[in-house]
């Protein structure tokens, strides 16, 4: 494979944030006096289109509401205060930069969410494009927002190497014809990974640096 860009998904990937999204359904749920849903459950839907996530947690017919609602404590909470960077997160971003890879993010939260957060956190410079849910039509489990990224980069599919942390970041990759790197930072465990036949799974996005220096010799 000749490795030209890394396209990362955000939450749980680049940042540990999967616990304050979890906690926002929970707050919604009681707003609204619906019953309570475990943590977990809520955690595994993480990922999937917020009204799909609300159909499936709770008895409710105004879920475009939720969404909205969803979307402004979000953006409210989403800052460095609450949101912290995964482990060796710049320092492999630098390393990736140093060796000529494009780098991109392909999220379902909105570009102007993952913008604000990014410069919060400092790292927002280091790519070259994001693709969030507001510049396409199907997100993720579809290949679309992996291929809208490729082709905004003017690269193959087979070209890049995909960092995700759940099946829906997996299962995109593998659609758009990507090679897959599952990372257990966010709601995916190794057995899911494995099981699904991640092409690699590793601890945090830190590890790629090894990775990137056998595929490059």
């Amino acid at each position: 494979m000749k490795l030209k860009a890394i396209l990362f998904d955000f939450d749980g990937t680049l940042v540990y944030s999967i616990d304050m999204l979890v906690e926002i359904f929970g707050e919604l749920l009681a707003e609204r006096n619906l019953p309570k849903v475990d943590p977990a459950k809520i955690r595994k839907l993480i990922g999937e289109p917020l009204p799909e996530i609300f159909r499936k947690i709770a008895p409710i017919s105004d879920a475009d509401f939720l969404e909205k609602r969803f979307r402004e404590i979000e953006f409210e909470r989403n800052n460095a205060d609450e949101i912290e960077l995964v482990t060796e997160t710049v320092s492999t971003l630098e390393f990736l930069k140093s060796h000529n890879l494009r780098i991109g993010i392909v999220s379902t939260k909105r570009v102007a969410v993952v913008e604000k957060l990014a410069r919060e956190l400092g790292i927002w410079d280091f790519f070259e494009i994001v693709v969030g849910r507001d510049l396409i039509t199907k997100p993720k489990p579809d290949p679309e927002p992996i291929l809208f990224g490729c082709r905004k980069l003017g690269i193959k599919p087979q070209e890049i190497l995909f960092v995700g942390d759940s099946l829906l970041d997996l299962k995109s990759a593998k659609a758009a014809g990507a090679t897959f790197f599952g990372v257990l930072t966010g709601v995916c465990d190794r057995a899911e990974f494995k099981k699904n036949r991640a092409d690699y799974i590793f601890s945090h996005i830190g590890e790629l640096v090894n990775l990137i220096r056998e595929l490059q010799n």
